[in-house]
């Protein structure tokens, strides 16, 4: 007999149990959203005639990548969960081997496809933020991946370098999946129209922001054109410290503890405008006097490049102070969710060497972060801030019991869930797309 710290037993049952109530919620959620039609409408089958259709392909992987999955192998969880693949009734689900034969088949076709579906919804994000400025903000954001493919970037290591915008609340509009060795400053302005196509027509970007990768004159021209208000983060050249050097000491005002704010109006060659730089000056040790003999004009750059903080921005009505805090907001709005992308929805991980697969691949990472942002909106108002980590553990990994009698499913859960689960499924038909 089997030596024990304490006196209970373990026996098994061939009770339908689940730890993943919460994810079958979700589930619900996902085919009222009409996920099914979506899928099997705009990306390919299985190319044998008895194979898996779209949505058995990308259902599944949605709800593992919600669950926590990293590894395609990690599908299995969800197969062996019999409980849950009764309540969404799902009767197949391809091995690991499949999903990824099907990713290195279907890559290109399958990232348009996928377009087209967030695009659908995206239509019903943006009536969430009808009353609010449309907001761009782009970024690259590095995947390190040993692949025998992957290309090596200026990060020393290996991977990809893939492009994402985010809109308002951090709403993924489109992805450019790159290879490692392309630089982030690489075709942002074909990015930037790229996003504007998949808005609804009549729809338009009030605002755009971006770090100094964006730093373009050809971006700053299309703004201009496209009456697009911008905050970019300037990159500090030597006109740029020059124009510093000639700020009047009253001309600075405080802007926090240790930060001061002037401005100057700037202009770039190919520019068709001049425009505003907001500068920030940090409070910081300065350089000794007496060493700036000794100090070559690169080191010295250095130097004031720790100092000084540029914003370039065409509007003209926010404050230097206004303007900072507002392009700060990028900072929420697509590093932190670039993170929540990445490390909650695990798409630091990429599972082929195939680069069509991978971005293929990426983009259900974008989707089924995406679909988390709208599943967030008919959530209990004290749930909709958490990121996907948190809602796992106070929603998703609910455990439940499921039992078939006569016709009926039912599905048992703790007496304190009750309540929150129905104000959910509640939510979720009223929500579902017709």
């Amino acid at each position: 007999m089997t030596q024990t710290i304490l006196n209970f037993k373990l026996q098994s049952t061939n009770e339908k149990l689940t730890p993943r109530t919460g994810a079958a919620i979700l589930g619900e959620y996902l085919k009222g959203m009409k996920l099914e039609q979506l899928c099997n409408d705009n990306l390919p089958k299985a190319k044998r005639n008895n194979g898996y259709t779209a949505f058995e392909f990308i259902y599944p992987l949605i709800l593992m990548l919600h669950g926590g999955g990293r590894f395609l192998d990690d599908i299995r969880e969800i197969r062996v969960d019999k409980a849950l693949r009764t309540l969404l009734k799902i009767k197949k689900i391809p091995t690991a081997n499949a999903f990824s034969k099907y990713l290195r088949k279907h890559g290109n076709n399958g990232e348009d496809g996928m377009r087209k579906i967030n695009q659908r919804y995206l239509k019903q994000f943006l009536k969430s933020v009808e009353n609010e400025e449309l907001i761009l903000d782009i970024d690259a954001t590095f995947i390190e991946a040993h692949k025998s493919t992957a290309k090596w970037s200026y990060k020393d290591a290996s991977g990809y370098f893939p492009m994402v915008g985010h809109i308002n609340n951090g709403y993924v509009i489109d992805v450019d999946f790159r290879e490692g060795n392309e630089a982030p400053a690489s075709k942002n302005l074909e990015f930037i129209k790229q996003c504007e196509l998949q808005l609804p027509l009549g729809v338009k970007f009030d605002r755009f922001r971006a770090d100094s990768a964006s730093y373009q004159a050809d971006i700053f021209n299309y703004c201009e054109e496209k009456e697009i208000l911008f905050t970019v983060t300037a990159k500090k050249n030597k006109n740029v410290f020059d124009s510093i050097k000639y700020i009047k000491d009253e001309e600075w005002k405080i802007f926090s503890k240790r930060e001061k704010v002037a401005e100057f109006t700037h202009t770039m060659q190919n520019t068709e405008n001049a425009f505003r730089m907001i500068v920030v000056k940090k409070d910081i040790t300065p350089t000794l006097p007496t060493l700036e003999g000794y100090i070559g004009d690169e080191v010295m750059m250095q130097h004031q490049d720790e100092i000084y903080y540029c914003i370039a921005t065409n509007d003209n009505d926010l404050t230097p102070a206004e303007t900072i805090k507002l392009h700060r907001q990028r900072g929420e709005t697509s590093e932190n969710k670039i993170k929540e992308l990445k490390n909650g929805f695990n798409m630091s991980y990429l599972p082929s060497s195939n680069f069509e697969a991978n971005a293929f691949y990426f983009y259900i990472g974008t989707l089924a972060y995406n679909l988390f942002l709208l599943f967030k909106e008919i959530l209990d108002s004290n749930l909709q801030k958490h990121t996907v980590k948190t809602i796992r553990y106070k929603l998703y990994n609910i455990a439940g019991k499921v039992i078939s009698h006569a016709r009926d499913t039912i599905l048992k859960v703790n007496e304190e869930f009750i309540k929150l689960l129905q104000r959910i499924r509640q939510k979720a038909y009223d929500e579902s797309l017709p």
